[in-house]
């Protein structure tokens, strides 16, 4: 038994590295990103969390059974989806994936494939017209989320 329970253990954190974890919030909880109309429908389709709403609206095939279910266009609940995708990264809120999507980061892959300096700048001029965030991110935590996006599984599939 001694000699088989690393393995065991290693064989658990293998099975549940590759999860899509999002942020556990409550879909009505995040109403900056998920209106009370559409959580009103996404409660139809039995989505609770944005945990639930990224597993369940990850795929195209699954996205549109949900759809169907919920009411709520394909479009709008890939928007909707990705928007979770980004609260997977460690300090990442509602305020900061509006902010990630006006300067034109709308997934963990899109943010994977951005320079922090860069970023920042697209942040700082978003945050100047649409007036997001009192407290926008700096230069480190944003090389911190994209290093975070970096290192994540792509779960959301646009197609």
């Amino acid at each position: 038994m001694r000699k088989t329970l690393p393995y065991i253990l290693a064989f658990g954190l293998l099975l549940s590295a590759g999860a899509a974890r999002a942020s556990h919030y409550a879909v009505a909880d995040v109403p900056r990103i998920i209106t009370p109309q559409q959580v009103e429908k996404l409660h139809k389709g039995n989505i609770e969390t944005t945990e639930q709403l990224l597993e369940k609206g990850a795929k195209p095939k699954e996205r549109a059974a949900l759809a169907k279910a919920t009411g709520l266009k394909p479009a709008e609940l890939l928007d909707i989806v990705r928007r979770c995708d980004l609260l997977r990264i460690k300090g990442v809120g509602s305020e900061m994936v509006l902010l990630l999507e006006a300067a034109g980061v709308k997934s963990t892959a899109d943010l994977a494939k951005k320079d922090a300096a860069t970023l920042t700048a697209a942040i700082t001029d978003a945050n100047k017209k649409a007036k997001i965030s009192e407290k926008p991110p700096t230069e480190p935590q944003l090389a911190d989320w994209i290093a975070q996006a970096k290192k994540l599984p792509q779960v959301v599939q646009s197609k």
